[in-house]
């Protein structure tokens, strides 16, 4: 593996980590203090993955 490809992989992990560590409600911080609309497209995306994510851990968790 070429030290490029191990650099790419490593900056994927390190945004996911920082994406999972990140809260809802620094994600709506953020998103109420972007700069510029594509800034507040972004943190809209994550903010909406995010909320995704913690309804279906609620839901599996009602359904088991």
């Amino acid at each position: 593996m070429s030290e490029q490809e191990i650099s790419r992989r490593h900056r994927k992990r390190n945004f996911y980590k920082c994406f999972s560590d990140t809260t809802v409600d620094e994600l709506e911080s953020r998103l109420i203090e972007a700069a510029t609309r594509e800034e507040k497209a972004f943190y809209r995306s994550m903010l909406n993955l995010k909320l995704q994510l913690e309804q279906e851990k609620i839901v599996g968790e009602m359904l088991v």
